[in-house]
């Protein structure tokens, strides 16, 4: 089947912000205002707009640079993210000492954040990764197409005219005809495995380990996510030769236990040792797989509050299998085991 609309730029590389923009979306539609941040990037209509995929791409490697954690690239220096948001709500919360104020809470950001039944906190929507360069409505744009993370835990794709949240919240079907593509979200693991199915996406955690400090006081989540998507590039939609983009990613996050209302992200070093991975891709028209591998002997980042992003390789191809090990730890979590993948 043809495809006729070129949807070259559709799928972000990891598929798996700005200064707080107003929760009134509807109001923005067809009134876009950008604001030229370098001849890459800018912003429009609240979101950051990438010139085209290099650029994109371009911005993205430098965001998941682990050194990078503590600082902002100054592509967006008068953008805020929504990490960004995330955090500032995060030390909002560190001044929650009693129920009324954990009810005020609640109501203040329950559209922003979500809280766990152990009163931490979490991403309402989108991942780690998406969290760096989307805004507070979960929106990014890529040359001609907008991604949308949304709270029910899809990723909205579209070409044209920038769309409202009701319109979004409408579409859960993908017509590559109309320039959409409609994915999926999840921070529930994962088969390894498996391959996606044709014209869908799934980016998930596919492995989660939680460790505790010995006190148990502090504790460190590591997760490794895989975001992946279609290349909808191509002339035409082959089932059988379909490719795939995917990036493979682990996210290192600790948490203080707090005497009121359970865990806090708060600020630690990180460090990394012996990581040792491989993942396999088939490239067509080759139906042979071939292996890559990431390695890194050690490594640590000092004074980082937050999720903590080690990339270990973005291929274009059908995936195959992960595999390896690796240990993640933090200062208040000196004793977490190695990581293994199988």
């Amino acid at each position: 089947m043809k495809n006729k609309f070129n949807l070259r730029y559709l799928i972000l590389p990891m598929l798996a912000s700005i200064s707080i923009a107003s929760c009134k979306k509807d109001a923005t539609v067809g009134n876009q205002k950008e604001e030229l941040l370098t001849n890459a990037v800018s912003i429009e209509n609240g979101y950051l707009k990438f010139r085209d995929q290099k650029a994109f791409d371009s911005l993205v490697n430098i965001l998941v640079k682990p050194e990078n954690s503590n600082t902002k690239p100054k592509e967006l220096v008068n953008f805020k993210s929504y990490k960004d948001i995330f955090m500032e709500i995060e030390k909002e919360y560190q001044n929650v000492n009693n129920s009324k104020a954990f009810d005020d809470f609640k109501t203040k950001y329950s559209d922003l954040v979500e809280i766990k039944s152990d009163s931490s906190l979490t991403y309402r929507f989108g991942t780690p990764l998406s969290a760096l360069f989307t805004n507070i409505n979960g929106e990014v744009k890529i040359g001609g197409v907008t991604t949308v993370y949304t709270k029910d835990q899809r990723m909205v794709s579209y070409a044209g005219k920038h769309k409202s949240e009701s319109q979004i919240n409408s579409i859960y079907k993908t017509d590559a005809n109309q320039g959409i593509f409609v994915g999926s979200v999840s921070t529930k693991m994962a088969v390894v495995n498996t391959e996606a199915t044709f014209g869908s996406v799934v980016t998930s955690a596919i492995k989660s380990e939680l460790y505790y400090n010995e006190d148990g006081k502090r504790r460190l989540f590591v997760d490794l996510w895989k975001d992946s998507a279609p290349r909808t590039d191509i002339e035409v939609w082959d089932p059988a030769a379909l490719e795939y983009r995917i990036r493979y990613y682990f996210s290192s996050r600790q948490e203080l236990k707090k005497t009121f209302g359970g865990w806090r992200t708060n600020e630690t070093d990180y460090y990394f040792s012996n990581l040792n991975y491989n993942y396999s891709f088939a490239i067509f028209p080759n139906p042979n797989y071939t292996i890559f591998n990431y390695s890194l002997g050690s490594y640590s980042i000092g004074n980082a509050t937050g999720p903590i992003i080690i990339d270990i390789g973005t291929q274009e191809g059908k995936p195959g299998s992960i595999w390896g090990t690796g240990r993640f730890f933090s200062g208040g979590v000196p004793n977490a085991p190695s990581f293994n993948v199988n």
